[in-house]
């Protein structure tokens, strides 16, 4: 299963908020797609939505920006995502929407354990919050540029397979790949 562009631009913008959460800030737009290297206009939609959704507070104005309507912990990755994905449909005969057109349909009990494998997956998001989501949440505020005082986090070339030359942790890789920016 891979989940779509959306929510995983969706996420980015969750975990961003997170990061903020504790000092009080607001985040723009801009900055978020800055940081991501993100379009603005995707992140609009997004934070949209999720305005709507109850999960983030905005203002407009000068002053104006983004937080989080209630603490990382109390959010769970699950609930974002569902409201993110449109479509939980693994294989074409899970989708309501499209006419079964196997030829095994009646008998096939694959859309069933395709169900429960993707309930699992669900039920795995719903026990992380977005408290959690980040392991070393100064060191992602850096990678996104949030402070002033940058921590140097000496990353492999990707593809290289080389672990990272410094005594930075093995994530600080992860969270730099998925901050790459993304051709839209």
């Amino acid at each position: 299963m891979r989940l779509t562009v959306y929510t995983d631009y969706t996420l980015r913008v969750m975990i961003y908020l997170a990061l903020r959460y504790r000092s009080g800030e607001v985040a723009t737009i801009d900055e978020m797609a800055k940081a991501y290297g993100i379009s603005r206009n995707h992140l609009m939609k997004i934070v949209n939505e999720l305005s709507q959704s109850g999960f983030i507070e905005t203002t407009r104005g000068r002053a104006g920006g983004a937080r989080l309507a209630r603490s990382p912990d109390r959010i769970s990755l699950g609930e974002v995502v569902r409201m993110a994905e449109k479509d939980f449909a693994v294989v074409q005969c899970q989708d309501v929407a499209f006419e079964a057109d196997c030829a095994v349909f009646q008998a096939c009990n694959l859309k069933r354990g395709l169900r429960r494998a993707v309930d699992a997956f669900m039920q795995e998001l719903d026990k992380m919050t977005f408290q959690e989501a980040v392991s070393a949440p100064s060191v992602a505020a850096s990678l996104l540029g949030m402070d002033s005082d940058p921590v140097a986090v000496a990353l492999p070339a990707r593809g290289s397979g080389r672990k990272p030359a410094s005594a930075a942790p093995a994530h600080a890789t992860i969270v730099k790949r998925h901050a790459a920016p993304a051709k839209v």
